[in-house]
């Protein structure tokens, strides 16, 4: 049965592991379990003897604790439950490939390692999905988190993440099918939605209705991308955004209906255009 379950804790990299000797321990049982079925016929005797000979061993290495990473968004009774571990598993007879498969089918794990430490404790370490934009599909107006990679995490959005920026112009089912131009449309609008952040705009709305010239909306104002490097276009908007709220800012949000739109998609230019 398991006893414990406990997050992972800092390690000194000085200090003696508390394992240390473990090994010996493992190896004495296991040479015991090969002897067994070396005596029962070579190797005839451990295909015919060999599993129940770990299945002997096993007994001595009973999971008893499980060390789980901290994370934020999945539980440690979410982890048990995926791993379902049998009441008197022992670490030799239990599938680390199959359980790190299993947490992975998790939409929130990105990936999942497990690992045996002898003699008793089972150590998961999860990298958990970090959203970083909201999709909001024309359809029903859905709402889903996407990570930096363009995957589809979960549906809703908590509080927490109220505050990230929004992509449009991608349906459900072509995020989930994640073709190769659907997901390239969706990895560029998260990067120009990230540099916009960066640079000081804020949350943003990123329209990526039209491959090749992507629109970001904010503050009432449609700021215009189109193709080519899009931190020289993020950079060349940052030294005239002051001027550009300054001027048409108040107006832009008085009348959303007549957007300002400013124009980076030419090269050493920026253009404003009213009305538009």
């Amino acid at each position: 049965m398991i006893k414990r379950v406990r997050p992972n804790r800092r390690r000194n990299p000085g200090a003696r592991s508390p394992h240390v000797g473990n090994g010996l321990l493992v190896n004495v049982v296991l040479g015991l379990a090969l002897l067994a079925a070396v005596g029962a016929g070579g190797w005839y005797g451990w295909q015919q003897w060999g599993a129940d000979a770990l299945g002997w061993a096993d007994q001595f290495f009973e999971i008893k604790v499980v060390e789980i990473t901290r994370t934020e968004r999945i539980s440690r009774d979410e982890v048990l439950a995926m791993l379902d571990l049998e009441p008197g598993r022992g670490l030799l007879l239990v599938d680390v490939a199959q359980a790190q498969r299993s947490l992975e089918t998790h939409p929130w794990i990105r990936r999942a390692t497990v690992r045996r430490v002898f003699p008793d404790t089972l150590a998961v370490e999860l990298d958990e999905r970090e959203p970083v934009a909201v999709l909001k599909t024309g359809t029903g107006g859905r709402e889903f988190l996407l990570d930096r990679e363009g995957t589809l995490i979960s549906e809703g959005v908590p509080k927490a993440d109220e505050g990230l920026p929004i992509l449009t112009g991608v349906e459900y089912t072509d995020a989930i099918l994640g073709t190769g131009d659907t997901i390239a449309r969706v990895r560029s609008g998260i990067a120009l939605a990230g540099l916009l952040d960066r640079s000081g705009v804020g949350r943003t709305e990123v329209d990526l209705r039209r491959p090749g010239d992507m629109v970001a909306y904010y503050s009432g104002l449609r700021l215009r991308f189109g193709e080519g490097d899009l931190g020289d276009k993020v950079d060349r908007y940052r030294q005239v955004s002051d001027r550009v709220i300054d001027r048409w800012g108040a107006r832009a949000k008085a009348a959303p209906a007549q957007q300002v739109e400013v124009d980076l998609r030419f090269q050493d230019k920026v253009i404003v255009r009213e009305g538009r």
